[in-house]
């Protein structure tokens, strides 16, 4: 991954990139400067080009803001400082703990399905019963090529034709693909993606709020031939991690909605 693909930064850099994540946040130049423990002064002439802010005042103001470390990257190299926070491998030694602390969590919630997703919805892992599931629904030959989470569900070729209530899952899918992409608008590669989502054929039209988190995703009813499983997904995240790969990955689990579907799933395992 590139840590370093983002969108080219503007004439006053730390000011507008400070301005548009705290107008994102609802905050006024007062909230944001308390919550810095800075004077409103001083932020004032940060955001206007007035006064340069030290390499401490721009990590106050990023944790103050609730900064993606991705983002807190961004934010110190347009003040003209290096980057904090690695973004390694997850096969790097450095990140090895987690991994394991991931292939753990897949073990354990077998029979169910779960995956870890990057901030593209690139899959980069899933447990046997995601990878039973999936194949079942799609081919073994799909199986071979990457898989995106969101493109799985949203594109007309691959999950949809198996999702009973398929315009109520693409809607919620939509909307947690939209938050999480306007959360990030210097991450030019997300950018991409979610632009490539809206060029599917026939997507339903998602109400958006901006103010809105997205709550847990809907039930998803698959069903190809006499199988039929549903699935209600939660999402995982690493806590708080000091790398901006491991802060990034999610982990869907997926649970049975009702004891058919557990049996179904149990039966696929055997």
């Amino acid at each position: 991954m590139d840590s370093r693909q983002h969108a080219p930064l503007p004439a006053n850099p730390v000011g507008d990139l400070l301005r548009g994540w705290r107008t994102r946040r609802a905050m006024s130049q007062a909230d944001l400067a308390f919550e810095a423990g800075i004077s409103i002064k001083h932020l004032s002439y940060v955001e206007t080009g007035k006064a340069v802010a030290s390499r401490e005042i721009l990590l106050q103001l990023a944790s103050a803001l609730g900064l993606s470390l991705r983002d807190r990257n961004a934010l110190l190299e347009s003040g003209g400082f290096a980057r904090q926070y690695g973004e390694r491998d997850l096969a790097a030694p450095e990140v090895a703990d987690a991994k394991r602390a991931i292939d753990l969590l897949l073990r354990r919630h077998e029979p169910f399905p779960a995956i870890v997703t990057d901030r593209r919805w690139n899959v980069l892992q899933a447990n046997g019963a995601a990878t039973r599931l999936m194949t079942m629904l799609l081919g073994p030959e799909r199986m071979t090529r990457p898989l995106n989470h969101m493109r799985m569900f949203l594109s007309p070729d691959e999950l949809r034709p198996y999702v009973e209530n398929w315009p109520k899952v693409a809607s919620a899918l939509l909307v947690r693909a939209r938050h999480e992409a306007m959360a990030a608008p210097l991450d030019l590669a997300l950018q991409s993606t979610w632009r490539e989502l809206l060029k599917l054929p026939d997507l339903p039209l998602a109400q958006f709020d901006e103010h809105e988190t997205p709550g847990p995703l809907c039930e998803v009813r698959l069903r190809k031939g006499d199988v039929s499983i549903g699935l209600i997904g939660a999402v995982l995240t690493l806590g708080t991690p000091q790398d901006v790969t491991l802060q990034e990955l999610r982990v869907e689990m997926f649970m049975p909605a009702d004891e058919a579907s557990e049996a179904a799933l149990t039966a696929l395992a055997a």
